[in-house]
């Protein structure tokens, strides 16, 4: 689960509460006692404009579940309010179009196999072993 989810589940009961950052996790933690990952509250946090909710920053790192009043204070959102991030995901490439396999070339009635080479040049090279004292004479 995103931090976001995590969050909008945990708060879904304090809908228009001002809660501060260890509110929050408390109330997450509570929800979920195995999860162990952090939980960010400013991360979800969005400021009102005379526009609307807008991230706080250059970047939405969630939705906006929480409305960014003060120095932590935040206040809970009512479901009809939360922005959903837009999904960075990358549109699903185009499906290719199956090509029609090569039909196979007809076989020839008088071709014969080709025959496998034989002979050094299809074996790999081979180092020849020295012994003792000729291994010395060559350094």
């Amino acid at each position: 689960m995103s931090n976001s989810s995590r969050i909008e589940a945990a708060t879904r009961g304090h809908i228009g509460a001002v809660l501060t950052n260890d509110m929050i996790v408390e109330l997450v933690k509570l929800a979920d006692p195995t999860n162990t990952k952090g939980v960010y509250p400013s991360d979800v946090a969005y400021k009102r404009t005379p526009e609307g909710l807008v991230p706080r920053g250059k970047t939405a790192y969630g939705d906006g579940i929480l409305e960014y009043l003060g120095e932590n204070s935040f206040k809970v959102l009512p479901t009809a309010e939360i922005v959903r991030r837009k999904k960075s995901a990358a549109p699903a490439p185009a499906p290719v179009a199956a090509t029609p396999a090569p039909a196979p070339a007809p076989a020839s009635v008088g071709k014969a196999k080709a025959k496998k080479p034989t002979g050094k040049a299809s074996q790999p090279p081979v180092i020849a072993k020295s012994k003792g004292a000729d291994r010395h004479a060559a350094q």
